[in-house]
């Protein structure tokens, strides 16, 4: 009875525990139930809402642009950092944006979408074109024509599910979503600025204080030599005291690691040099005695005798360019390195003066095939004996562009035309399209047609040369690999903090690189690309200070590195200690600019001259510079504003050591003269909305403030971690 009672006290309670556990149950685990109430697994959030497969889609339709844009397969993780900065940046402004308009009452429908999209594609054939999209069509244009990329693009959502298609479909997606980024961008800048106001009391009362003089001044570097010999002090108290008035300057709005990383570049020994360049020599040697190309190629397994033809310019090595094009035919190329990474040897066999391209106007006949053409209404006999009758029907006159609207494999076009460029295309039919003289015809057999080309111009022949280049890399041997790693690994087990590491790898002769404030999602360390390895390791939520990394082996075998975590700094307010000396550090610069003033002043106070001062200073001392107390700070030569400040509170006619934050400036001014206010004050009204909203970076700054209101969630570190 006693338990009874028990479990009937605790009856509502109980049923809460069942409950949970039931949901548990359903979802898969309590792991998984965590997930709803927290944002442990949540890459990416604005304002509570969860963006993580938002994110990863518009990563990759970014990523397609990017590869499109700068004839990429893949992207370095330099570039894939930049593409994740640039997806997050855009990704959270388009958000923070569509906010602002809502509450405007402006939200950008299907509709505007549509109509924007619209607008985007027919700037192409205009002066003005979006010039993303343009870019996209002058990829594609080099493939297919302009007329044909601009068709692609005019209907590219017929290529949404078509296989070897995604990549450009989505840098079409990319593309529009920042052109729609960019109008709800113009949109709410314009009516956020414009609801700035500034009467004209107060631009009145500005244009009062507005005066300009003509000075002398002179520049002190307070790190120049000069100024060694002050060495300021600054107290704990003062520390302190700078860090409880400037608290909101320490709050991190993202977790950070300092990271020293021992680095063992993977390069070829004295000894495999020595072996590459005998194996080399050794093939030549053979290649020089072979009967014939073919035959050295079967015998070292080297594949097909390239048959192509290069102009000068298609060599982008100056030693193989002096070497194809500046000797006779048949020569020799004897084996040279070039730039320590490749051995090069090979042959010049064939010269013939050739055009670039081709004008081509062509007529499809096309058969019944299985595969390809399984709607065809000819078989591969009919269509054979059809385009011999064209053919002959061109021979004898006709026109090819009458015969056309026949003869289009049922695609929509009026014209065929096209050049042909030799570099890209089948090289044995570029070989009969230069074999054609102009006006005549050739018949070409493709997998389910066969195609009737007519030869409509060709470009001025220039000389062309086929010759083959046999390569050989210059790289490491496994043993030498094996050797590093072994080197690397010995040190990685010898420390056991960051000091240890660094003071190993001195001792080793090992180079240490210190990267500092390291960002979850950088991919670079210290000038060291493509270290996204170690970036995640440091970030990996069992990682602390002053741990270190087993051996990492990046960019495939070329480095290897070891890395030990110098300092671990949490999002949020950091601590006084984290802080102290950066502080420590910048109080004593402050110092040292205000000392330096000061002492200026007390050697002017004694009978020193601006001249004197200049002259001892070494630096240069400018005369009759115009100063203007509203001037921006490029036509104020650019004098710190809080120097130009404390100028023009100078009496007239003085001379004064200013202290700017970074230098001390030697003044001597004239009288002030007042300034005339402008038209309906408007440049005055200009100063106020540069100093309310800031100078040249209105935009920026209203961004800016958006995102510090905003509750931003940025664990896109997890990416790497799906």
């Amino acid at each position: 009875m006693a338990a009874i009672g028990a479990i009937r006290k605790h009856g509502v309670l109980l049923m809460i525990i069942i409950g949970f556990a039931l949901l548990a149950f359903i979802v898969g685990d309590f792991t998984n139930l965590t997930a709803l109430f927290s944002d442990k697994y949540t890459m990416a959030s604005v304002n509570g809402e969860k963006l993580n497969d938002q994110y990863s889609r518009e990563y990759e339709e970014n990523s397609a642009l990017w590869k499109l844009l700068y004839d990429k397969q893949t992207l370095e993780e330099t570039e894939n950092y930049q593409v994740h900065e640039l997806t997050w940046n855009n990704l959270v402004e388009s958000k923070l944006l569509d906010e602002q308009l809502n509450k405007l009452g402006l939200q950008y429908s299907s509709e505007m979408i549509e109509a924007a999209t619209d607008e985007m594609i027919a700037s192409l054939r205009t002066n003005r074109p979006n010039q993303l999209l343009a870019q996209m069509v002058s990829k594609l244009a080099d493939q297919v024509g302009v007329e044909n990329a601009l068709s692609i693009i005019s209907n590219i959502e017929d290529y949404r599910d078509v296989e070897g298609a995604t990549e450009l479909y989505n840098a079409y997606k990319a593309v529009q979503r920042f052109n729609i980024t960019d109008a709800k961008r113009m949109h709410y800048y314009a009516m956020a600025q414009g609801a700035l106001y500034f009467s004209d009391k107060m631009a009145e009362q500005l244009s009062k204080s507005n005066k300009s003089t003509m000075a002398s001044f002179a520049v002190l570097n307070p790190y120049a030599p000069a100024f060694n010999d002050v060495v300021p002090s600054v107290s704990e108290k003062e520390m302190k005291q700078w860090y409880n008035d400037h608290k909101a300057a320490f709050k991190l709005s993202e977790d950070l690691r300092d990271i020293d990383v021992a680095i063992f570049p993977v390069s070829p020994s004295a000894e495999d040099l020595k072996t590459i360049e005998d194996s080399v020599r050794a093939a030549y040697q053979r290649f020089v005695e072979a009967p014939s190309l073919l035959e050295f190629n079967m015998a070292e397994e080297k594949g097909l005798v390239d048959s192509t033809y290069y102009t000068a310019d298609d060599i982008n090595i100056d030693e193989l360019d002096s070497l194809i094009f500046k000797r006779p035919v048949g020569s020799m190329i004897e084996p040279f390195t070039y730039q320590d990474m490749v051995w090069y040897y090979g042959k010049v066999y064939g010269s013939q003066m050739r055009p670039d391209s081709v004008l081509v106007a062509y007529l499809v006949v096309d058969f019944k095939t299985t595969a390809q053409n399984p709607n065809g209404t000819r078989s591969k006999k009919e269509a054979r004996l059809e385009s011999d009758s064209l053919n002959n029907l061109l021979k004898n006159g006709a026109n090819i562009f009458e015969l056309l609207p026949n003869y289009l494999a049922g695609r929509q076009a009026t014209d065929t035309t096209f050049w042909v460029p030799e570099r890209g295309t089948i090289p044995e039919l570029y070989n009969e399209f230069v074999k054609t003289n102009i006006g005549g015809t050739y018949v070409h057999k493709s997998g389910s047609a066969y195609v009737v080309y007519q030869i409509l111009s060709k470009t001025t022949p220039v000389e062309k040369r086929q010759f083959v280049i046999y390569t050989t890399e210059i790289v490491p041997s496994e043993q030498t690999i094996k050797n590093i790693k072994s080197s690397a690994t010995t040190l990685a087990a010898a420390a056991t903090n960051a000091d240890e590491l660094v003071d190993n790898a001195n001792a080793q002769g090992v180079q240490v690189l210190r990267g500092t404030n390291v960002r979850a999602m950088d991919a670079v360390i210290s000038q060291l690309p493509n270290c996204r390895e170690i970036v995640s390791w440091a970030f990996h939520k069992d990682v602390k200070t002053d741990d270190v990394s087993d051996v990492i082996n990046l960019s495939n075998n070329k480095l290897y590195a070891v890395a030990a975590v110098r300092t671990v700094r949490e999002k949020g307010m950091q601590k006084f200690d984290a802080v102290k000396t950066d502080i420590e550090n910048q109080l004593k610069a402050e110092k040292k600019v205000e000392m330096i003033a000061q002492n200026a002043n007390d050697e002017m106070a004694k009978g020193a001259s601006l001249q004197d001062l200049a002259s001892k200073y070494s630096t240069t001392l400018m005369d009759s510079v115009p100063l203007t107390y509203l001037a921006d700070s490029y036509m104020n030569r650019n004098i710190e504003d809080a120097a130009i400040a404390q100028i023009f509170a100078m009496p007239a006619n003085s001379s004064k050591a200013v202290n700017g934050k970074n230098y001390v400036y030697l003044v001597a001014v004239n009288d002030f003269v007042e300034q005339p206010a402008s038209p309906n004050y408007m440049g005055e009204k200009s100063a106020l909305r540069n100093i309310c909203v800031g100078r040249g970076r209105n935009e920026a700054s209203i961004m800016q403030g958006l995102k510090a209101k905003a509750e931003i969630l940025d664990q896109r570190s997890m990416f790497y971690s799906r």
